[in-house]
């Protein structure tokens, strides 16, 4: 099976999937580089950087498309 890196499969997710979904959960390496971070560099982020991730993360939340619901 091959393996494909993680650029290439966001590449295919996009092409595949809604982009506006895709596109909040392709900002998971947020979390993923605050805990390598801190467990291989020992790196702990400051109230700057950490606003600045919620700032990206809060944006990608509300570039997920809405459910209508409909009505009779």
């Amino acid at each position: 099976m091959r393996r494909f890196g993680l650029g290439i499969g966001a590449a295919i997710a996009y092409q595949n999937g809604p982009p506006a979904t895709v596109a909040a959960f392709d900002y998971s390496y947020l979390v993923f580089s605050l805990i390598w971070g801190g467990l291989f560099f020992a790196e702990l982020p400051d109230a700057l950087s950490l606003a600045g991730i919620v700032v990206i993360v809060v944006a990608g939340f509300l570039s997920l498309p809405r459910r209508t619901r409909k009505t009779a």
